[in-house]
C-alpha cells in the first residue's frame, strides 16, 4: 500500500472519500495539458472518488460550479467560501489563463494564492507542493509532498477534527468564554504542529 493510498484512507472514515473506479489512464488523458511530469502520488489522488472531478456549464455557456466539490472542503466549515479545491478542467482553466507558469499545476484556490503542484522535467517520486502568493509573485515550498500534504490532513482530522481551526461557532454553548476561545487556539496549534511534522512552514492551508 502506497502512503498516498494510506493517507487517503484514513481521511476517507471522516468524509465520502472511497477508492476510484476512474483509470490511470483517463486521469492522464484530463492532465495531458500539462507539460511536465508528475508523480504517481498525483495520478493516484485524482483517481479517488471525492477528490475533485467535473464541471458544469451554465445555460449560456458560461462556466460554473464543479459537478461536486472536493470532499474535503467539508472540513473548512464557513472558510469554504475562501477555500476551492480545484477540478482537473478548473485547474487547466486557472493553468492557461489566470497562472501563466509552466512548472505548476494549480489544484487548490484561495482569496489571495493558490497552491500548485510542481511539475519536473523528469520522472519524480514525489511532487511537490507550493504556495503561489498572486498579489506578490512569490512561491514557497508548501509540502515536500502531495502525499504529506495529505497525511498531515489525515492526521489533523485524526486529532483534532478539523484542518481549519478557528472557523467561529457561534451555536457553541462556550461561545462567549474563555474556555471556547482556548480550545480554538489550542486547535490551531495542533494543526500547526502537525503541518510542520509532514514539512510545512506554517500549516496546511493558510490565507493571508
Amino acid at each position: 500500500m502506497s502512503m498516498m493510498t494510506e493517507a487517503l484512507e484514513r481521511i476517507s472514515i471522516y468524509c465520502h472519500l472511497s477508492k476510484p473506479d476512474r483509470r490511470r489512464e483517463e486521469i492522464e488523458r484530463e492532465l495531458s495539458f500539462f507539460p511536465l511530469q508528475l508523480s504517481d502520488e498525483v495520478y493516484e489522488f485524482y483517481q479517488w472518488a471525492g477528490a475533485p472531478v467535473g464541471m458544469t456549464y451554465d445555460a449560456d455557456g458560461s462556466y460554473s460550479n464543479p459537478t461536486y466539490s472536493c470532499a474535503l472542503e467539508r472540513f473548512l466549515g464557513n472558510a469554504c467560501d475562501l477555500v476551492h479545491w480545484l477540478s482537473i478542467e478548473e485547474a487547466e482553466r486557472c493553468y492557461s489563463s489566470s497562472i501563466n507558469d509552466s512548472k505548476y499545476l494549480p489544484f487548490v484556490s484561495y482569496e489571495n494564492g493558490w497552491l500548485a503542484i510542481a511539475g519536473s522535467e523528469t520522472q519524480v517520486a514525489n511532487s511537490p507542493v507550493i504556495q503561489r502568493e498572486s498579489e506578490e509573485d512569490r512561491d514557497f515550498l508548501w509540502f515536500p509532498s502531495l502525499t504529506n500534504m495529505m497525511l498531515a490532513i489525515a492526521e489533523s482530522l485524526e486529532t483534532v477534527g478539523t484542518i481549519w481551526p478557528g472557523v467561529l461557532d457561534y451555536h457553541d454553548e462556550d461561545y462567549a468564554t474563555n474556555k471556547y476561545h482556548q480550545r480554538i487556539q489550542q486547535q490551531e496549534m495542533q494543526v500547526y504542529a502537525i503541518a510542520q511534522k509532514y514539512g510545512s512552514p506554517r500549516g496546511i492551508i493558510i490565507t493571508n
